[in-house]
């Protein structure tokens, strides 16, 4: 279950920001960035996204696919294409991940005091940004620029204090016309596991009905009641 809780965790940055010390580079600072990012979020009704997840430990590595789909203020639905048919779907009440390859579904009941697990994700992922120091990660920003115009900044995330989890971040804003989308992200563990997504093909305000966020669990399937436990 960490490695599902690492994913969740990397889907849930594109929801919200907080908690953000400014660090001054001419004439933008981290602060206006993430500023940039809450506010194109919040008028986000919908998102949708494919991604690529790549990981490492050890030596051994996996790859991941599939489409994010997000309906405000916290409806979720993650397929999987590597491996194939896996899930993960909230309604904001109660989360399933579904893993056919080992026939189980965990039903993760997300309460209101469950850290990360949250209903509401924005209101978890503030206390849980809040554990992080932010700066950019050069004094050149934006870091890149390409083509189309479009302005790449990174930011560097490290925990305020060590623990398990993700001790170090890294982030790609885009900026695309007036929106700020975070299309990359890369963690790296305490025991040395690192973990790259990648999203692209992003959309917003598209028609995702509510009928998607509902899963009926297979029959046959073992299910693990509430197997995640947050971190504080």
């Amino acid at each position: 279950m960490k490695k599902i809780f690492h994913f969740v965790f990397f889907i849930g940055l594109f929801v919200s920001f907080s908690d953000v010390s400014a660090y001054k580079f001419d004439f933008t600072t981290v602060g206006d960035i993430v500023k940039e990012v809450k506010k194109t979020f919040a008028k986000v009704e919908t998102y949708q996204a494919e991604f690529n997840i790549a990981s490492e430990k050890l030596g051994k590595k996996m790859l991941q696919s599939g489409t994010i789909k997000y309906r405000a203020p916290d409806k979720l639905l993650i397929d999987f294409q590597q491996p194939f048919g896996q899930k993960i779907v909230s309604n904001g009440k109660m989360m399933w991940i579904y893993i056919p390859s080992m026939n189980v579904v965990a039903e993760q009941d997300l309460k209101s005091d469950s850290g990360f697990f949250t209903a509401n994700t924005k209101s978890g992922l503030k206390r849980l940004f809040s554990k992080y120091h932010y700066r950019f990660a050069s004094k050149d920003q934006p870091e890149e620029k390409k083509a189309n115009g479009e302005e790449i900044y990174t930011l560097i995330l490290k925990q305020k204090e060590s623990r398990s989890g993700y001790r170090k971040l890294k982030l790609w804003v885009s900026k695309n016309s007036k929106d700020y989308f975070i299309t990359k992200a890369t963690g790296e563990t305490s025991t040395g596991k690192t973990v790259d997504i990648s999203f692209y093909n992003i959309r917003t305000n598209v028609d995702l009905p509510s009928g998607i966020f509902r899963f009926d669990i297979p029959a046959s399937a073992r299910v693990i009641k509430n197997p995640m436990i947050s971190e504080e």
